[in-house]
């Protein structure tokens, strides 16, 4: 059956043999008599409309009578094409039968493709990021040069008079960010459609269309940022495309005026803008566990690691992937992080890079949970030149490729590892991870966000009586209130400081407690909300007790220890450390330096306030160093 041909006129069949070889190959051809009409219509475009059609009716009905035969035939193809080699004839010696081998077995070919993919991942440029971010960068320059040139704004006939127009419009957007230039564009995207739709043109020609378009989307329930954001971009449009001053609609006052209505309007409507979630203790302290479990994948490992460093660090996911392995530093200060072009930082901006600091001995469950994660980020599979951190897993997190991750999926990855975490019991004077026990099961993962890690710390900081003032070094806000060599020198003994007063006021209390009841109660609403039991959650995120008088994990501050010959160098007191002193000892060095960044801070002691208390001065160290 799996020999024999159609019965239909013999010469249609002559054709068809020599176009195709089987009639496997033919009753692959077609799969409904549509299908077959256009095939015969295609190669015998002089046969008439009825014999086309008899034979098509010829064609399927052979087609459906011999289908079984013709899948057992495709199922054999498959099965010879994986398992059998092909046949030695005419194969002369060992190297023209590997090259058959590799060139017809399907097992080789998908063998090969996979190795190739491989190499693909490990070939990644160091600069990858960098290269993304121009990418992305040209990619909505070249959509926002679009906008202007269709307009055909006065800044077109310059630009297109240059010797090379591409760049012309590439530098005319300055040196505005990709995500930037997104965020206009997609604010502008929108009204031109609408503007073509409406009023058959591609550029506003007075305020009755921004205005029209903007009651629109407000009439249509838009969110509350959209009427500022389409606002920016139409005056970055006209800006850029050198609209004169006084012919900017995004200037009229009529346009401002109902802009700040409608976002007021909207506001009232939606709900309080809430921040991200906080990190409880116990999560932290799993992290840490996490990091140290020799029985957990290696990926998993590193990865809290890093979530660790966003957390004491207070950095977000963009943050963290704008770090530079390669100049970054471990040392018996702590972990020394140097981010490259962000938000705020990079060549084209006047803090070319900012740091981040860990305090050596920060740690809540007494695990060096800092040195053992830097040594799997200095593994042979983790340390490769590359302009980011987080490269992404295998799917069995046992190993990495060497691919960049975008922030976004850095998100994802971290809500993986958190829905993993074991819940944390204290049993033998030391914390262990309960072996079936998770911390947030039932998806509870999502209710934290990148942001969450970077909220922990200057949140706990802010209930423990530092100001904002003092928390801006945190966050790295402070860029630009000093000089950039006296806010790196600053920012370490401030971070630092706080740091460790966070630390030991969860670790021991003291006279500073902190309560995280609030981040608690937030995890079991959000478990009740999924159909989970909240008194479960809340018992397995509740570690922190008043046994030792205070509200605290009840152990001894600092939880780790370093060795004499780990050169732990103390530059404060042992005493606690007084927020309004520190507050008003970073003030002083600020107001110093904006009367004179030439001047050089001089060691010694100065007196505290009226209560006699005796400081040290801040020793002005490079972490770098030795």
């Amino acid at each position: 059956m799996s020999d024999v041909w159609p019965s239909i006129d013999p010469v249609l069949i002559t054709s068809l043999q020599q176009l195709f070889k089987t009639p496997l190959q033919l009753q692959a051809a077609f799969d409904s008599e549509e299908d077959c009409y256009t095939l015969l219509t295609g190669h015998f475009p002089d046969l008439i409309d009825e014999d086309v059609r008899n034979a098509s009716a010829e064609m399927i009905r052979w087609q459906s009578v011999s289908a079984p035969a013709f899948k057992r035939l495709r199922m054999q193809s498959v099965a010879d094409g994986l398992f059998v080699l092909p046949s030695p004839q005419g194969i002369i010696d060992v190297r023209d039968s590997f090259s058959s081998i590799t060139q017809s077995s399907t097992v080789v070919v998908l063998e090969l493709a996979s190795k190739k993919r491989q190499r693909k991942y490990k070939d990644e440029a160091p600069d990858v990021r960098a290269k993304k971010l121009d990418a992305e960068r040209k990619k909505y320059t070249v959509f926002l040069a679009n906008v202007i040139k269709t307009a055909k704004l006065p800044v077109v006939q310059i630009v297109e008079s240059l010797d090379d127009p591409f760049s012309g419009w590439v530098h005319l957007f300055a040196a505005r960010r990709a995500n930037t230039l997104k965020n206009r564009y997609k604010s502008w995207r929108p009204f031109q459609n609408w503007l073509e739709l409406h009023r058959g043109r591609i550029f506003p020609l007075n305020c009755k269309d921004i205005i029209d378009y903007m009651q629109f989307r407000v009439d249509e329930g838009c969110g509350k940022t959209v009427p500022e954001s389409f606002s920016i971009a139409l005056n970055l449009i006209e800006v850029l495309g050198r609209v004169p001053e006084d012919q900017q609609l995004s200037k009229e006052s009529l346009w401002l005026g109902h802009v700040k209505s409608w976002s007021a309007e909207l506001a009232a409507d939606s709900p309080p803008r809430r921040p991200a979630e906080m990190y409880t203790v116990a999560m932290i302290v799993a992290l840490e566990l996490t990091v140290e479990d020799e029985f957990e994948t290696i990926f998993a490992r590193a990865l809290a690691w890093v979530v660790l460093v966003m957390v004491w660090g207070a950095l977000r996911c963009d943050d963290i992937q704008s770090v530079l392995p390669h100049r970054s530093h471990f040392s018996r200060f702590g972990l020394r992080l140097l981010l490259g072009k962000t938000k705020t930082t990079g060549p084209d901006k006047p803090q070319k890079e900012v740091i981040a600091h860990v305090h050596r001995t920060i740690s809540l469950s007494g695990v060096d949970w800092l040195e053992i994660g830097h040594d799997i980020w200095k593994s042979d599979a983790f340390s490769y030149r590359r302009d980011y951190l987080v490269m992404e897993p295998r799917k069995d997190w046992e190993g990495v490729r060497r691919k960049f991750v975008p922030p976004s999926e850095l998100s994802s990855l971290i809500r993986k590892l958190l829905s993993s975490l074991r819940v944390p019991t204290f049993r033998n004077s030391r914390w262990e991870l309960a072996p079936t026990q998770l911390l947030l099961p039932d998806g509870l993962e999502m209710h934290f966000s990148g942001h969450s890690p970077r909220n922990f710390l200057t949140s706990v900081a802010a209930l423990l009586g530092f100001s904002k003032d003092m928390r801006a070094y945190l966050g790295r806000w402070s860029i630009g209130m000093t000089s950039s060599e006296e806010y790196v020198r600053t920012a370490r003994q401030v971070v630092y400081k706080i740091q460790k007063a966070v630390n030991r006021s969860i670790v021991e209390g003291r006279d500073d407690e902190y309560f995280e009841d609030e981040a608690i109660e937030s995890v079991c609403k959000a478990a009740e909300a999924s159909g989970a039991n909240p008194n479960r959650i809340r018992r397995r995120h509740t570690i922190m007790n008043t046994l030792s008088g205070h509200n605290c994990l009840g152990q001894v501050f600092p939880t780790i220890t370093l060795a004499e010959d780990d050169g732990q160098v103390v530059t404060e007191t042992d005493q606690d450390v007084d927020p309004v002193l520190l507050e008003e000892d970073a003030r002083s060095m600020l107001a110093a330096t904006s009367k004179s960044r030439e001047e050089k801070d001089v060691g010694g002691e100065r007196q505290g306030h009226s209560r006699g208390v005796k400081l040290h001065c801040i020793v002005l160290v490079d972490v770098s160093g030795p």
